[in-house]
């Protein structure tokens, strides 16, 4: 999910969807380069295509949904699921996976329902439903480990938080700028003309790269993708009937989220980042100040413009590097 639609330019109608709490001390705002990485993973990064033919696996059938995936890495390595926005596609991880892979992970990004090229929507568009449906795909696949992290963007951050409450509790969980703002702002972005279905490809391409020049053209791929792929009706119905989106905060408060570890990665709001300042310290208390991350001058997708301070963000929750 990345509008270019209007959006609340203040914070006050997000913030009142959660409660007050005091302000908490963060980290100093994350920037960073390729020579901030280790030599391979800045290598990886910088190889990454958007062509992901190469690591495309077999369908993975779960309750009639064929679930399609890539992956990169070993598999005898410590696995991490990747889980992406509502809107796009795996292929959004098309530069970071095979950079985290570089640094020792077995990296799994699948599609979800109503999207890519699983497609098969069904109508489980609440954040819970997801979840489980997440967890049973995680399951067939056997990633079901007890080292398996997983990292969610936007929706897929919302749904990475409710998998605990699903059944299935990961080593840690990673969540990349999951939305806290009122069914209200949610419901302005159905109104950007970007974020909608494409029959042609080269339309699709046009019109990403019209709205956003500053993308490289990997990434104006992956999107225009994903548009093409999407059902129009599973976008709706996750944007507008899950109520007030509250970054996932609801889903750590359940019994079974206590303990494992979770780190959010955040954009700045001022940047189009999805999670108001006045939300933060709701995270900090949850989680820990020291679990929480954010990307100078990042947006929403930070993968996108930020790759690299984006990698040692993810490296850093999974504690493959310093802080």
């Amino acid at each position: 999910m990345t509008s270019t639609a209007p959006r609340p330019t203040g914070t006050a109608d997000a913030a009142a969807v959660l409660p007050a709490v005091l302000p908490a001390v963060l980290p100093a705002l994350l920037r960073a380069t390729a020579a901030d990485l280790p030599i391979a993973v800045a290598q990886a990064l910088a190889d990454a295509s958007p062509d992901l033919g190469a690591w495309v696996r077999p369908p993975v059938l779960v309750d009639g949904i064929p679930w399609a995936s890539c992956a990169w890495g070993s598999e005898t390595d410590p696995p991490i699921a990747l889980v992406h926005g509502v809107g796009s596609n795996l292929d959004t991880f098309w530069r970071v996976a095979p950079a985290i892979a570089a640094a020792g992970r077995f990296v799994v990004a699948m599609d979800l329902p109503g999207h890519g090229r699983t497609g098969h929507w069904q109508g489980r568009r609440r954040f819970a439903q997801t979840a489980e449906d997440v967890a049973g795909f995680l399951r067939a696949a056997g990633l079901d480990r007890p080292d398996l992290a997983v990292l969610g963007h936007s929706w897929g951050g919302i749904i990475t938080a409710a998998l605990p409450g699903a059944g299935l509790r990961p080593e840690r969980l990673i969540l990349l700028d999951p939305p806290a703002l009122p069914v209200a702002a949610m419901e302005l972005m159905t109104l950007d003309p970007t974020e909608r279905h494409f029959d042609d490809m080269a339309e699709a391409v046009s019109v990403i790269r019209s709205a956003r020049p500053d993308w490289s053209d990997g990434d104006v791929y992956a999107k225009a993708l994903g548009l093409t792929q999407l059902v129009p009706e599973a976008v709706l119905s996750v944007l507008l009937e899950n109520g007030d989106w509250d970054g996932g905060l609801g889903a750590l408060a359940h019994p079974a989220a206590q303990n494992i570890p979770v780190w959010l990665i955040r954009g700045e709001f001022r940047t189009e980042g999805l999670i108001p300042e006045e939300v933060v310290p709701l995270f900090a208390e949850r989680i820990g100040a020291d679990h929480v991350i954010t990307i100078a001058d990042a947006p929403h997708s930070p993968q996108r413009q930020y790759p690299e301070a984006t990698v040692v963000a993810i490296l850093r929750a999974l504690g493959a590097v310093g802080t």
